[in-house]
């Protein structure tokens, strides 16, 4: 008999041991081997000390390591609020927490998508939130402060409501909800918005599959858009009269960025980006895991075993595809139909938020960072996963069970490279 859920006591431990395996990484990994931690430390800091978000003259004055006060600083409030429970720890570990926090909710809401995609598939069900508890470079990034832990815990609880939307049916509460988690992710990180559409897909799609009719699919969503709004929008015309019509923030971080760095910020071709290989393997390679400022590297054979994982996956994702053209004179019933329209949209997650860090590129927002892309964890390990497990109706379930145990194996190997370069610190600086 098959588990459709994970009962309590399994949830329980997948949390607990992506707890164990972040904290070590809180110990070792110092303030300057952790990209931008003292920008983010010093939002955090002014957030505690002062309960209020910088203005233009504070952010000038704080120099280079104000480059980030300028944005929307909700990413930072996890980290500020347990700067300010733990007062007896120093801030800059106790704001550290705030960053396992959100990656604790990621792997929580991983946990639910994985019982709602493959509640007839175990393998995966299990498989799904252990890859994302497991992940090295997500667990490193879980352990120092910044804005991507929670933008992507925001992300995946917005992707697990979308999925509910689409396989439970549509409700005015969940358009409500939807609508408030993407003004979150707003105030958070804008990578992240590439996981707003997603939402907005699939309350107009679980509305047409329940059969809703055309005024109910726009209530739904015009009520998405108005609980949004009076979250974000008055922070945006804040910003817009505290920097000087800079509503984002983002044109006074960059040309702060660009004096701090002496970098240029003019945007260049697209495929210049798209030419350059080392682009594309420092992208591959840090989604993955490379530490510090992109220059800690592992033994390539753990990369050589990702890309072999992922073109299996791509195989494998093609095999099911034919298999469903050639069985397309089988009766096509509203469950099938409603799991279509749930991989449609974590398939859209996956291209937004690609198609979002190439835009970043051209726009010479960032360069080829793998934790760019984590607002869709759990969308990208889902499609790794199933690609997996439909290679082969047989051992398809074994390659499943070796992609778990190459994250589990180059999470500790990377760990102990860590320690053996770092080793453990009372504080990070």
């Amino acid at each position: 008999m098959q588990l459709k859920k994970l009962d309590n006591a399994l949830l329980l431990a997948v949390l607990f041991a992506a707890l164990i395996v972040r904290l070590p990484f809180l110990f070792i990994v110092p303030m300057v081997e952790a990209p931008d931690e003292y920008a983010h430390f010093w939002v955090t800091k002014f957030l505690s000390e002062n309960l209020a978000a910088p203005d233009a003259a504070q952010v000038a004055a704080g120099g280079p390591s104000a480059v980030y006060g300028s944005l929307p600083p909700f990413a930072y409030l996890p980290h500020a609020l347990f700067a300010r429970l733990i007062p007896f720890v120093d801030i800059s570990f106790a704001e550290r927490v705030g960053s396992i926090f959100g990656g604790l909710i990621t792997v929580f809401a991983s946990c639910k998508i994985s019982e709602l995609l493959f509640s007839r598939i175990r393998e995966l069900r299990l498989a799904l939130p252990l890859c994302v508890a497991l992940h090295p470079q997500l667990v490193f990034v879980n352990a120092y402060c910044n804005s991507d832990s929670t933008a992507c815990a925001l992300s995946s609880l917005l992707i697990w409501l979308s999925l509910v939307v689409v396989l439970r049916g549509p409700s005015l509460r969940y358009s409500a909800l939807a609508g408030v988690l993407s003004a979150c992710i707003a105030l958070s990180k804008f990578s992240a918005l590439a996981v707003v559409p997603v939402a907005f897909f699939s309350i107009a799609a679980g509305c047409w599959i329940y059969k809703r009719n055309v005024g109910q699919i726009v209530l739904n969503l015009g009520l998405a858009l108005l609980s949004a709004a009076p979250v974000c929008l008055p922070w945006f015309a804040r910003n817009a009269a505290v920097f000087n019509g800079d509503y984002l923030g983002s044109i006074t971080m960059r040309e702060t960025w660009a004096r701090t760095f002496h970098r240029s910020i003019e945007p260049v071709s697209l495929s210049s980006v798209l030419k350059q290989k080392v682009w594309w393997q420092q992208l591959f390679c840090s989604f993955w895991a490379v530490f510090g400022y992109q220059k800690h590297y592992l033994p390539a054979p753990f990369y050589l075993s990702y890309l072999l994982a992922i073109l299996v996956s791509i195989a494998g994702t093609l095999t099911q595809i034919s298999q469903a053209i050639r069985k397309k004179s089988i009766a096509f019933g509203d469950e099938d139909l409603k799991h279509l329209v749930a991989w449609l949209g974590l398939w859209l997650s996956v291209a937004l938020s690609s198609a979002g860090l190439l835009y970043a590129a051209v726009q010479n927002l960032g360069g080829p960072q793998g934790r760019y892309l984590f607002p869709s964890e759990v969308a990208f390990m889902s499609v790794i996963l199933m690609g997996l497990f439909s290679v082969h109706r047989k051992w398809g379930k074994w390659l499943v069970f070796a992609f778990v145990g190459l994250n589990l194996v180059t999470l500790i190997f990377s760990m102990v490279m860590l320690y053996s370069m770092f080793g453990v610190r009372i504080k990070p600086y």
